[in-house]
């Protein structure tokens, strides 16, 4: 006769989903932070949580962890989000060796930095208004086909493989947009050994012209399920995000929100996010460019980011 123990719980209790601002990490790029570090601490002060990466972006030859990035670290408190933008060459170029000599001097900087560097390569490569998208016919300038491009992404991290660069962590980092003019993730995928982390950029636009306004769900949903059956196993990040706001006094684009939808609100909808729970990591992008992506532009905005957040566990990484 079997042994049954009573646990005293019932069978059919489910644990309760924890919402994405329980369970995130924060991180954030603010314009004009290389010069001045200080201005990602009050990114910090702002939201009313810790600011757990800081995200750059570097050009194909430019040596990093430069001492900006160090020092936005802030001593290594904070881990680097490196978007490396190797659009100076087609995947060919990369993928034969053309570029070994940069590459090699980069993975031995990261080598010598001693911690985890973040590093997302041709970072929204899927995207249609980017050079470098992978596509069938491999016309793009600084572009390829699919195959061509995963051996470009396979020979970068077999050289800092090779470097002994094992502190790099790689991000294959589509844009969140799956439209017919984006390539398939799929289609693009390297592989799991060759991936660390699964990335998405996304924002919400607002409803301009062709343009509607999207939540938070409606922007990363879809791309969601796809990036997540390639790796089973792999955290995603919210590599880029921010959403437009109709109250900002300094947005250059008059847009519009649905009745009762304000930039407040949507951060408060995102946060409150229970369907994606790989997402383990939200990188703001905090400047007046496109749209006001600030977290500040107006005091709704803040309210509701900080609401958001005030009563959520600040995830240990």
């Amino acid at each position: 006769m079997a042994l049954i123990v009573s646990t005293g719980v019932s069978a059919s209790a489910a644990p309760v989903p924890r919402s994405l601002g329980q369970s995130v990490r924060l991180g954030a790029w603010v314009d004009g932070m290389d010069a001045d570090p200080s201005r990602l601490d009050r990114v910090a002060s702002m939201a009313g949580r810790s600011i757990g990466v800081a995200s750059v972006f570097r050009g194909a030859t430019e040596l990093f962890p430069s001492a900006a990035d160090r020092a936005l670290t802030a001593g290594g408190r904070r881990q680097l989000l490196v978007s490396w933008h190797l659009d100076t060459d087609r995947f060919s170029g990369w993928a034969s060796g053309a570029h070994d000599a940069d590459l090699d001097q980069t993975a031995r900087a990261v080598k010598a930095y001693g911690q985890p560097v973040y590093i997302r390569p041709w970072a929204e490569m899927n995207a249609d208004w980017v050079d470098f998208q992978p596509t069938p016919e491999g016309s793009r300038p600084q572009g390829g086909t699919p195959a061509e491009f995963i051996s470009a992404w396979r020979h970068v991290v077999d050289r800092f493989s090779a470097a002994g660069a094992l502190n790099a962590r790689w991000v294959f980092n589509p844009t969140a947009d799956t439209y017919p003019g984006t390539t398939a993730v799929r289609t693009i995928w390297p592989g799991r050994q060759y991936v660390d982390v699964l990335g998405m950029d996304g924002y919400n636009w607002g409803t301009h012209g062709s343009l509607r306004w999207r939540s938070f769900r409606d922007i990363f949903g879809t791309q969601y399920g796809r990036l997540t059956v390639l790796a089973p196993t792999l955290p995603v990040w919210i590599c880029e995000t921010g959403s437009t706001d109709p109250a900002s006094r300094f947005q250059a684009v008059t847009v519009k929100a649905p009745p009762g939808q304000t930039k407040g609100t949507w951060w408060r909808d995102a946060f409150a996010t229970t369907s994606m729970p790989r997402i383990s990591t939200v990188v703001f992008f905090a400047a007046n460019k496109e749209r006001d992506w600030r977290l500040d532009s107006s005091p709704g905005a803040l309210l509701g980011l900080k609401s958001s957040l005030s009563t959520a566990r600040l995830a240990d990484g």
